[in-house]
């Protein structure tokens, strides 16, 4: 179970208990690949560093990460599969307007192909399951802690992150994929051992925040010589990311509103 008694009390455990090391190690490995990923893919081209590597960690953006969220589906979406699901639905929608010259199909698109993990391993989950269950209570889940919706939408943070840096001096770039890598995975660790909603809330907005203002401002800071950013419009970009990505409170409002009128009960 991922569920929380009462999300809305600062002390509310849940009781699949986030202070599993297994948990928070499963949960914190999509950031942690996906940091090497973007730490290799960095490395200026100088440096003697095989770049059959950087192919290696790519595969497993594309075919490992699905897996995980293959195993949280058949374990009936634990607290820490959430960012699995978000990584792979959106990482897939970006792929298909994706080429990979000399990996996949050459130059061609990844088109429809790009969702090809996602179909493989919800076909796997299915049969494993025998049963939508599982996706019933991926939602009931969001419903009895919103957190975990925001959660699920920091999985793809990384794809903005190597986008926000794309065409950044790759030596300039490097030492800020080092410290949003060690950010990222520390957020996601710190949220899944949290044992309250109040410091998962915290884990949260401290990992969002900083990574979304580290993406926003230190390739505006690169290309604000050239005149090509406006300092102002990607700063208020960057709010509006937070904003959104932290709009399931919404959720965890109309939840104590629908609680407190069955509390009052009919009035006569």
């Amino acid at each position: 179970m991922d569920t929380v008694s009462d999300p809305s009390s600062a002390n509310s455990i849940a009781p699949d208990s986030r202070k599993s090391w297994t948990a928070a190690l499963g949960g914190t490995a999509l950031f942690i690949l996906w940091g090497l990923a973007m730490i290799t893919g960095e490395f200026p081209h100088e440096w003697a560093f095989p770049i059959w590597i950087q192919g290696v960690f790519f595969v497993g953006l594309i075919f490992v990460l699905p897996v995980g969220m293959c195993i949280g589906w058949i374990g009936g979406f634990p607290h820490w599969s959430y960012p699995y699901v978000g990584h792979v639905l959106i990482f897939s929608l970006y792929m298909t307007m994706v080429a990979t010259p000399g990996f996949l199909f050459d130059r061609e698109m990844w088109g429809w192909r790009a969702w090809i993990p996602f179909l493989v391993v919800s076909v796997i989950a299915l049969a494993f399951t025998r049963s939508l269950k599982p996706i019933s209570k991926f939602f009931t889940n969001i419903w009895d802690d919103w957190t975990l919706l925001t959660f699920g939408m920091f999985g793809f943070m990384p794809l903005l992150v190597m986008i926000g840096f794309d065409e950044v001096d790759r030596l300039y770039s490097l030492y800020f994929m080092v410290i949003l890598t060690l950010l990222m995975s520390g957020a996601a660790w710190s949220y899944i051992r949290a044992d309250t909603q109040r410091r998962r809330i915290v884990a949260l907005f401290i990992g969002i925040t900083l990574a979304i203002a580290v993406t926003v401002i230190a390739p505006s800071l690169y290309w604000e010589k050239n005149g090509w950013v406006f300092p102002m419009q990607t700063a208020m970009m960057g709010a509006i990311i937070v904003l959104f990505m932290f709009s399931p409170a919404v959720i965890g409002l109309i939840r104590r509103t629908d609680r407190d009128i069955k509390r009052l009960g009919p009035q006569n």
